[in-house]
């Protein structure tokens, strides 16, 4: 509070007119005040509002404008920061409100580590390590017949048109491909659509029966990391200039073997069955290691 208004408060108090005013003003509202006849409206809200405006206008000292230079937080909002060893005469220092030593009067939480315990040998070390991540497993998201054709009776993939991982990606269909997609056939009593295209990383034996069933096809074909983004993503090639890269061809045994087999329906079989039929006879004849 300044010291105007201050100084105008007690000026107001100590007056010596200021009894007698009021006895007056008393008087005045006893003697002259009408009787209330049934013609009068009742005492309203609206009636209270403007006593209370009328009240709020009779205060002898004004408010303070406020301005740049008297702003500051409301009382109580701000706190003053907790400034701990600096010396005996601020009440936290020495051993900054922690006490002597102990658990809780260490740095950090004061706590040991989650395994930690007691100085026994924890469980961690008191059993062998088994087994190990395979650095080489390919990483497929399953997909069953029941969601395929879930999506296909929702509208979100046209079957007249081929299926690839690209709409799958695109419908939501699948998410986080990594190494590629797996068709399986849980739920191959719920297809009921014709003539499907199918073109999948992998395919099951049941899943492929299905399929051809109602004179569809399904053909596995191998991708690797790149191809598939840019079978997935092909805007991301675009937009940083590049050129998409074309199909890469397996070159491991294992995937040789895999997609030049009829009965997976790998794609090196289909574009040349003859060929490929005979380099897995003469690789099964010699014992190769590799499909040349």
């Amino acid at each position: 509070m300044s010291l105007t208004r201050l100084l105008q408060r007690l000026s107001v108090a100590h007056s010596p007119a200021q009894p007698a005013r009021a006895a007056c003003a008393h008087l005045s509202t006893a003697v002259h005040r009408p009787q209330a006849t049934s013609s009068r409206a009742p005492y309203t809200a609206l009636d209270a509002r403007a006593s209370s405006r009328g009240a709020r206008a009779a205060r002898t000292y004004a408010t303070e404008v406020s301005t740049l230079g008297n702003l500051s937080p409301a009382p109580g909002s701000t706190h003053s920061r907790k400034r701990v060893g600096r010396g005996r005469g601020s009440g936290l220092g020495k051993t900054s409100g922690k006490g002597h030593k102990g658990q809780k009067a260490r740095s950090g939480n004061g706590k040991p580590a989650a395994h930690f315990e007691g100085g026994q040998t924890p469980l961690t070390r008191r059993y062998p390590k088994r087994g190990f991540t395979n650095i080489n497993k390919e990483n497929l998201v399953a997909l069953n017949l029941n969601r395929l054709q879930h999506w296909i009776d929702r509208g979100l993939i046209d079957p007249s048109m081929p299926i690839t991982m690209k709409e799958l990606k695109v419908t939501r269909c699948i998410h986080g491909i990594k190494d590629g997609v797996k068709l399986l056939g849980d739920g191959a009593q719920y297809l009921t659509t014709p003539n499907l295209h199918i073109t999948v990383s992998k395919a099951s034996e049941s899943a492929i029966k299905a399929v051809e069933k109602l004179g569809g096809t399904v053909i596995s074909r191998y991708y690797n990391r790149l191809t598939l983004r840019a079978l997935v993503r092909p805007d991301m090639f675009i937009k940083k200039g590049k050129k998409i890269p074309r199909n890469a061809d397996p070159i491991t045994r294992r995937d040789l073997v895999y997609y030049s087999s009829e009965e997976k329906r790998g794609y090196l079989w289909l574009s040349h069955p003859a060929l490929w039929s005979k380099k897995r006879q003469s690789c099964a004849k010699t014992g190769k290691r590799k499909l040349r």
